[in-house]
């Protein structure tokens, strides 16, 4: 076939596609005159070629898009996945959210049963809409905010919207301090958009891309971490790395990795090691090394205390 004759395709599958999409019932007979071809080569166009990939149906001689679906929603397989998943997401993140955002993905998707379950716990902020309405604004504008935060008022110039363990934060620095922070976004209230504007620091941005969790210190010198994934979990480390920094430095023959990666805190990779608990391994430094034994051992004791009793 040559390319005129794909061009000529084209065109007329994507003009038929048009005509469906505003509601016309296309006639067999009238668009093989149109189009100057034969009714078999229109037969063939729906037959095969659009009756798989739109939601239409035939009816005598005719075609139509099929009642209750509308094909300015039509997604491919991998547009309608994500949505799913995004659906999934938005669900898990309370009744009141999950609800706003099946309105909006029902006007993108077709109706459909969603093939996806997600375990990831999101907390519902449907009840601070205006405040992240505001948020956004000031971060997309760079405008500094102030608002009242446990008891204090604050003015800080906001960077980010974020999540961590399933609870919102707003990434910001604080003016009276110079240090970067996170506010719990539920503790925030009374929050006004100031007129002052203000220059992001990438830093800022950078430091927050390789947080790990909440408990990471964006105003601390950060340092290396040297690892051991013991075999049974290793795969999890290569799946999702614990951070962007992360590096597998050596592969075990037993199937072990060991991991290279910046932190900035004790907390903050102790936490992760906790999880993980008794696969993960500290090699460097020594004094995380002290850190976790002092915290297992206060933990056996206290632990053995339920046992003896």
């Amino acid at each position: 076939m040559k390319k005129h004759d794909y061009d000529k395709i084209l065109f007329r599958l994507t003009n038929i596609w048009q005509r469906l999409r505003e509601g016309e019932i296309l006639c067999v007979k009238d668009l093989a005159v149109e189009y100057n071809v034969s009714t078999k080569t229109i037969q063939r166009d729906f037959n095969e070629r659009l009756i798989h990939k739109l939601p239409i149906e035939k009816i005598g001689h005719k075609w139509k898009v099929i009642d209750g679906y509308d094909l300015d929603k039509n997604l491919s397989f991998e547009e309608d996945l994500v949505c799913d998943v995004l659906k999934e997401l938005a669900n898990s993140m309370g009744n009141s959210f999950g609800s706003k955002a099946n309105t909006i993905f029902s006007k993108l998707q077709n109706k459909h049963e969603n093939p996806i379950f997600s375990k990831i716990e999101i907390e519902d902020i449907s009840d601070k809409t205006q405040t992240i309405k505001q948020l956004q604004e000031a971060i997309l504008n760079h405008k500094q905010i102030e608002f009242e935060f446990k008891n204090k008022h604050r003015v800080v110039q906001p960077y980010k919207i974020t999540t961590f363990e399933g609870f919102w934060y707003l990434y910001a620095n604080e003016i009276e301090t110079n240090l970067l922070k996170t506010f719990y976004i539920k503790d925030i209230t009374q929050l006004q958009i100031t007129q002052i504007s203000f220059i992001p620091d990438p830093k800022a941005i950078r430091k927050l891309s390789n947080a790990i969790n909440v408990w990471f210190e964006p105003n601390s010198k950060e340092f290396e971490v040297r690892l051991l994934a013991k075999s049974p979990i290793a795969k999890y480390f290569i799946r999702r790395p614990l951070n962007q920094s992360q590096i597998i430095t050596k592969k075990l023959s037993d199937g072990s990795i060991e991991l290279l990666l910046i932190v900035t805190s004790q907390n903050e990779i102790l936490y992760e090691i906790k999880k993980w608990q008794p696969y993960l391994i500290i090699i460097q430094p020594r004094s995380l090394i002290e850190q976790i034994i002092h915290t297992s051992e206060n933990f056996l004791l206290e632990q053995k205390k339920f046992y003896d009793y």
